[in-house]
């Protein structure tokens, strides 16, 4: 059989995208300024991916007055995957 006469085949790459919103707190946030500059960092690192960041002050612990924060956020990450 001769090869040449035949057309040339493309394998086309089947890819499948997935996003995923993932939460993170950060905890133990000694002041509220601090607080502040992680969400602003946060910001300029993930950009439109940063769904929201919210700052809670923490409640009092068992030891007495606890003036520590929490900066819990959600992110969005998209990955595209290769099927075959």
């Amino acid at each position: 059989m001769n090869w040449n006469n035949h057309p040339t085949q493309f394998l086309l790459r089947l890819t499948h995208s997935v996003t995923i919103e993932r939460s993170t707190s950060l905890i133990c946030i000694p002041d509220r300024d601090t607080a502040e500059c992680e969400r602003t960092r946060l910001r300029a690192q993930h950009g439109t991916n940063l769904l929201r960041a919210d700052i809670r002050k923490d409640r009092p612990g068992r030891s007495g007055s606890s003036r520590t924060y929490t900066l819990r956020y959600t992110i969005r990450e998209t990955e595209t995957r290769t099927l075959f």
